[in-house]
């Protein structure tokens, strides 16, 4: 009787091609944190400035760690979990409090569109991660890097928007829309469950 030896290890989906994809493209958002985003100005040139909208940027630094992480092991620990949660969270709070700061209500299309667009990204993602959570969807680790991604997101839309109504977007705007692209495919990508393994889902 013929035996056929079963493979050694089942394959492991967080290392597919389309997770390496991502997670080197999302690796634009780094350096975009000391590249010029409009009128020569960086992010990192305004953290303690007068541009609060600066410190979500920083979000590509924990995300492209935590994509790193997830790629090579397949999950976060408890504790990196959590610190994606806040730091999420921290940088949603940051962009709704920008969106209320001035007191002064829309007062024209563009002025709309610069609040609502970023508004309703923020209102949609905390629904994506609530679902996710409750369907079990991104287990090991991954709603706290889609929580970290959505939260980004919104940030970038906002940044863009007024930033184009000051001058031509620069080498940074467009990393981090390549990075906000890459983030976005991960986001559906985990969402879909092309990401997490099998065994990992069934244990969530």
């Amino acid at each position: 009787m013929t035996v056929t030896a079963a493979p050694l290890t089942a394959p492991r989906r967080h290392r597919s091609a389309l997770t390496i994809r991502i997670t080197v493209v999302a690796l634009a958002g780094v350096p975009a944190i000391w590249l010029p985003f409009v009128r020569h100005i960086t992010p990192a040139s305004e953290l303690f400035g007068l541009w609060p909208l600066a410190w979500p940027h920083l979000l590509a630094l924990p995300i492209a760690a935590a994509l790193a992480r997830w790629l090579v092991t397949g999950g976060l620990s408890n504790a990196e979990r959590w610190a994606g949660r806040l730091l999420a969270a921290g940088a949603a709070c940051v962009t709704g409090s920008q969106l209320f700061s001035d007191g002064n209500s829309p007062s024209s299309a563009a002025d709309w569109t610069v609040f609502l667009v970023p508004l309703a990204m923020l209102a949609g993602g905390a629904a994506l991660v609530l679902w996710a959570l409750r369907s079990g969807r991104a287990p090991g680790g991954l709603d706290a890097i889609v929580m970290m991604e959505l939260a980004y997101l919104p940030n970038v839309v906002l940044c863009v928007l007024v930033a184009t109504s000051g001058g031509a977007l620069q080498i940074g705007a467009y990393a981090v829309l390549l990075t906000s692209a890459a983030y976005g495919v991960h986001v559906l990508a985990v969402l879909s469950g092309r990401v997490a393994p099998p065994s990992q889902r069934a244990r969530r």
